[in-house]
């Protein structure tokens, strides 16, 4: 009764097609068991999100999780660069309407410029303010603004590009997301890997099938 069952069992896999699939996936060996390792599969996947899944034989959960990754480094580069261009066209943007000289100037330059239409207004400012050490050499550091309105995009498109950054960052926070989110469903199904019923098959006399599971 007991052989009739396994004959029926494997009759049903071979009549649907899937004796192959069973073949890869299903762990057949000759007199031995194969394990997967769950801490193996949860670092690879750690480093490389997709990766442990395709070691316990996931490509279609592992799939998801590598295109996942290739998708928010697109997006994190994307971001960066296009804010990158917003910044270059606010610099070039000062220099045709603010007279600005942007060699040899940092960042707290060209923040300062959005907030003063010239840099005697802001040099009055820190002197009003005792921030002596904080004022302009005109001859260095010259700016006027042709209007308000100039001075205002500026600060718009600055202020974009600061956006676009800003949003890269949380594109690596869900990188390292998908990465944690990779490593503990690789771990999961390696430890469901290794709970899976076993089909072991050895040539004696003909072939001899016998059906074991792990508990």
């Amino acid at each position: 009764m007991k052989k009739i069952f396994i004959l029926f069992f494997l009759a049903n896999f071979l009549s649907a097609g899937d004796f192959e699939r069973l073949m890869i996936n299903e762990k057949i060996v000759s007199g031995k068991d194969i394990k997967k390792s769950p801490a193996l599969a949860f670092t690879m996947s750690l480093i490389l999100p997709g990766t442990g899944q395709i070691y316990v034989d996931r490509f279609d959960v592992g799939r998801y999780f590598i295109a996942s990754e290739i998708s928010l480094w697109l997006v994190y580069f994307g971001l960066n660069e296009y804010g990158r261009w917003l910044n270059d066209d606010a610099i070039n943007f000062a220099i045709l309407n603010a007279g600005i000289d942007p060699v040899n100037k940092n960042d707290d330059f060209f923040s300062d410029i959005e907030n003063y239409r010239s840099v005697f207004d802001f040099n009055q400012r820190k002197g009003r303010d005792r921030s002596y050490d904080k004022i302009y050499d005109p001859e260095k550091f010259f700016w006027w603004w042709n209007s308000d309105e100039s001075r205002q995009k500026y600060k718009d498109i600055r202020i974009k590009s600061r956006a676009m950054k800003y949003y890269a960052k949380f594109a690596l926070v869900f990188v390292i997301v998908n990465h944690f989110t990779s490593a503990i469903d690789a771990f999961i199904l390696a430890k469901r890997f290794n709970l899976k019923p076993e089909l072991n098959f050895k040539p004696h006399q003909g072939l001899e099938f016998s059906l074991k599971l792990n508990f």
